[in-house]
């Protein structure tokens, strides 16, 4: 990318950054074998500490991207089939539909197809039983709208299927992102907690 490229697209984060009222981000690029970033703004309003290149964020929702690429890897490997059930993996699952929980697939999970109310944000802890206890209260969610009929952004379909990556390879979801996405990739400023 050129350097006026490079300018412009600078211009361009500063200015929707204005507009959208965000604080800070940070900015990465790998265009043809070159390397640029940049930080805007501020880590934080109450304690305001610039953004720069290597500030770190919470991880957050990139998780969805690790974790549908940690899926395809296992689809991959002919471990998982997108479009078998969710119970094909985890025998025990439950929604509040009975019919949505026999017929819900994998890829309705990594395409926010669900149909569940998304916004399940209840604490389960850390460890080996804190994906299964939050994939328990999945059939506490309200089944908004039928599976594959409306995409809705959807938090829990993605811990449930970082849960089915943990049954399927027998391992923590931490310990397969971090051998099979981060560490291959030499993201080694990325943590989990």
């Amino acid at each position: 990318m050129s350097k006026k490229k490079w300018r412009k697209l600078k211009e361009f984060v500063a200015r929707e950054m204005a507009a959208k009222r965000i604080p800070g981000v940070a900015v990465g690029l790998w265009y043809k074998g070159k390397r640029r970033t940049a930080g805007f703004g501020v880590t934080n309003l109450d304690h305001p500490l610039p953004v720069t290149d290597t500030t770190l964020f919470q991880i957050g929702s990139i998780t969805k991207t690790f974790t549908a690429l940690a899926v395809m890897q296992l689809v991959e490997k002919g471990q998982v089939e997108l479009d078998q059930p969710v119970r094909s993996y985890l025998p025990d699952f439950q929604t509040a539909d009975e019919a949505t929980a026999v017929t819900i697939t994998v890829r309705h999970l990594l395409t926010h197809m669900a149909g569940w109310d998304g916004d399940l944000f209840q604490g389960t802890g850390w460890g080996e039983e804190a994906l299964p206890r939050y994939a328990a209260l999945i059939a506490e969610q309200s089944q908004t709208v039928p599976p594959d009929t409306h995409f809705s952004y959807n938090n829990a379909a993605f811990s449930l299927a970082g849960y089915l990556i943990e049954k399927v390879t027998g391992q923590s979801y931490e310990t397969v992102i971090g051998e099979q996405i981060l560490t291959p990739l030499g993201m080694d400023a990325a943590f989990f907690d």
